[in-house]
Parts: C-alpha cells; structure tokens; sequence
C-alpha cells in the first residue's frame, strides 16, 4: 500500500484551493495530485482543522497456527488447501470457519508450498526452505 502524501504538501494544496483562484483539477495538476484528493483534505481542512492523514486499517488477525496446520498435515497426507480448510472448519463453530483463501495465505506465512497437481488439485507440498518461516 502507498504511503501517504506529506502533510505539508496537503496543506500547501488546501491553502492554494482557499485563495479561490482555480478549481479542484487545477490545484491537483498543478501540486501533481488527484483532484479527489484535493476535494477530500479540502473538506477535511474545512471540517477537522487538519490535513493529518488517517491510520492505515490493520484488517482482522489470522487464527491460524502454526501447530494447526502442522498437526493437520499429519493427519492428512498431501492435503490439499480445500482439505486443510475442511479439517481446520470441523473444529471451529460457524463464526470462527474460515475460506480456504485465508488458509492459502496462512500456509504461504508459515513457508509451506501449495501447487496443483496433475489432476489441478491444490496441494500442499511442504516447506519452502530449510529455515523456519518467521513467526507471527
């Protein structure tokens, strides 16, 4: 993800839409930014006092674990992702399922591989180095 534009450029760009000279298109050409992003620290100037960029979002942690995976991949010899989900979502109540999406990218943050095979079946084929995966 970007990171955001410099406060001192946003402010630069609110001052230069509040001398009311030209419109929104015309201050972000001039500054090198989205005419959106003039009209929302515009209004956040007008609203808040401040051009100060909001937090990025930290999304919803993964409950996945290590152990987890590792215990159902010894149950299940060359699972594939489908399988591990099915295996994963057995345990857990209707809120705490997952898609097999989440459990595609838990697999890639512990070092694990999943390919197809010949029949076009995801599977899980291991670790991808001998050193271990970093923890989260």
């Amino acid at each position: 993800m970007a990171e955001p534009h410099p406060v001192e450029l946003r402010l630069r760009v609110v001052l230069a839409y509040e001398e009311g000279e030209e419109s929104y298109a015309a201050v972000g050409e001039r500054f090198a930014v989205g005419e959106a992003s003039v009209k929302r620290w515009v209004a956040r100037h007008r609203r808040r006092g401040d051009v100060v960029p909001t937090p990025k979002g930290g999304g919803v942690r993964s409950t996945i674990t290590r152990e987890e995976i590792q215990r159902h991949l010894m149950e299940i010899r060359d699972a594939t992702a489908g399988e591990l989900t099915a295996a994963f979502n057995r345990q857990r109540h209707w809120r705490a399922r997952i898609h097999v999406s989440s459990m595609k990218r838990a697999l890639h943050r512990y070092g694990y591989v999943v390919k197809k095979n010949a029949d076009g079946r995801w599977r899980v084929s291991g670790r991808t180095s001998s050193r271990s995966a970093p923890s989260t």
